[in-house]
């Protein structure tokens, strides 16, 4: 069973993104980017890239040969048990109620530490007076945050806009004076930066894709960056590596306390190894190897997401080229007019193709298999019936569609216009054949084309090949006993064509595909 489109375009970009993160991960160790400040705005516009990915591509769509010029292709539904739809469709509905779960879990679980954020500021209190170090800082930065003591942390953290509040654990007030200077310099650039927003914002995009390990993956990459371009602005702003480094340890042997998710924090543990060890390197990198560097990478990763793009392409729903069809079948919405092989049609071959097709609840084609019938003709109508849409239903379903390929010349339509009425059936006798076609267990559909005179008498009954001659014989002796109000032209009676079409359980009159 081939999948529904939703969730091969999902899988196709899932993919599409690893492909780019794997890449993106080994280019900058490969030329050896370190620079702090270069590697946060790499990664952040990594994780941008993948995120306009469906953005960055065509949509591919099947494509669409040429109408029919001479010979048709007429369709016909069977209903069949719904079960074989059932059979894989709650696996699809299953995985999406599953990424739905987890992204209401990442909502609530952010909401709660928002609120917990709140709750630990309105129980802190505010440190006042500051030291004159960290007054110094302030005007310095040009930044006046609130600053609170609290016994609830164990790290310090930033959060908020208006006004940015400042959490600092209650052993703060006792540390030295180049301690206090370090943790606070951190703590002001952070708010200076804004980086609080950018924090709010990854959490958001980890929640929709909390699934997704690349991403996840990208994102920790671009705060361990940002923790290690704020350690290098603070270094340059005390002039003081050592007694920032021992800060850092100092804070570590306290203790992490509760988890601060949307608030970016003084110590992360999974980055104090990677933190310290880079502190304690000279990064540099001239100019021009850092210009060739990222424009090398550059290029590289437009070559991934080309090949991401090319190996696991985008799917579109084209339904904006489909031909509406009326029809007496299931509620279809749109249908694309199966084309008819130029080289089969020029042989002579017909014959009739039944395809079980399976139809979702949002109306798409999610499989079609070839049921029975000419294998020669059976792709032209696969090709076909997957681009089908029908009207959402509650639930999926399974049908039989038949379609009869036959080198009877269709009207041309051409003819006709808007001042053209078409025939109209009048007078049917009771189809008395169909009940004597069950009683001989006779079962399928027949297409008819009637031609009907000027009199809306029908001259002529032409029956598709390829169906049981226990049906067709019946109906075509019926279908001569019917009678039309004649089609007009201009206010005249013209000659014109009407499809018939017949199962056992039903009759109905189509409109020919255009």
């Amino acid at each position: 069973m081939s999948p529904p489109l939703w969730f091969a375009n999902f899988l196709s970009y899932c993919l599409q993104v690893i492909l780019l993160v794997l890449v993106g991960t080994g280019l900058p160790a490969l030329f050896r980017l370190r620079a702090p400040r270069v590697l946060l705005a790499y990664w952040q516009g990594l994780l941008v890239i993948c995120l306009v990915l469906p953005l960055l591509q065509p949509w591919k769509s099947p494509a669409v040969a040429s109408s029919i010029t001479d010979g048709t292709v007429s369709i016909s539904f069977q209903g069949v048990p719904a079960g074989a739809a059932e059979s894989h469709f709650p696996l699809y509905s299953l995985i999406a109620g599953v990424m739905l779960a987890g992204m209401l879990v990442r909502l609530a679980w952010l909401a709660l530490g928002l609120g917990s954020l709140r709750a630990i500021r309105r129980a802190a209190v505010a440190f006042d007076p500051l030291p004159g170090a960290v007054r110094e800082l302030e005007s310095r930065l040009g930044v006046s945050p609130g600053w609170y003591l609290s016994p609830e942390v164990e790290s310090p953290a930033t959060f908020g806009i208006r006004p940015p509040s400042i959490l600092l654990p209650e052993r703060f007030n006792t540390m030295g004076e180049a301690s206090q200077r370090a943790i606070a310099g951190h703590e002001l650039l952070h708010v200076q930066r804004r980086d609080w927003i950018l924090n709010l914002v990854e959490e958001l995009i980890l929640t929709v894709l909390w699934f997704h390990p690349a991403v996840v993956w990208v994102v920790h990459r671009i705060r361990l960056s940002r923790e290690q371009t704020v350690d290098a602005e603070v270094v340059r702003l005390v002039s003081a590596r050592k007694p920032y480094m021992s800060a850092l340890l100092e804070i570590a042997a306290g203790g992490m306390g509760p988890a601060l998710g949307t608030a970016p924090t003084f110590l992360k543990e999974r980055q104090l190894a990677q933190r310290i060890e880079l502190l304690l390197k000279e990064v540099t990198m001239s100019k021009p190897r850092l210009f060739l560097s990222v424009t090398v990478i550059a290029g590289l990763l437009i070559l991934a997401v080309g090949v991401g793009i090319w190996v696991f392409p985008l799917r579109a729903s084209a339904e904006t080229d489909y031909t509406p069809l009326v029809t007496s079948g299931p509620a279809q919405r749109w249908a694309v007019p199966p084309v008819y092989p130029p080289a089969l049609k020029a042989a002579g071959i017909e014959g009739n193709v039944t395809l079980r097709v399976t139809i979702e609840k949002d109306g798409s084609v999610s499989d079609v298999e070839n049921w029975a019938g000419n294998p020669q003709l059976a792709q032209a109508a696969i090709e076909a019936v997957r681009r089908w849409r029908y009207l959402p239903r509650e639930k999926a379903v399974t049908r039989n569609v038949s379609l009869a390929f036959t080198t009877v010349k269709e009207p041309n339509w051409d003819y006709f216009d808007k001042d053209y009425v078409g025939p109209v059936l009048i007078y049917k006798p009771e189809a008395g054949y169909l009940e004597k076609a069950k009683a001989a267990t006779l079962d399928g559909s027949v297409m008819l084309l009637a031609m009907i005179g000027t009199d809306g008498r029908v001259t002529d009954v032409k029956a598709a090949p390829g169906i049981d001659q226990g049906l067709t014989e019946g109906a075509v002796n019926m279908v001569k006993t019917w009678r039309y109000r004649p089609a007009m032209k201009a206010g005249k009676p013209v000659p014109a064509f009407a499809p018939v079409w017949f199962t056992t359980t039903s009759s109905s009159v189509k409109v020919p595909i255009p």
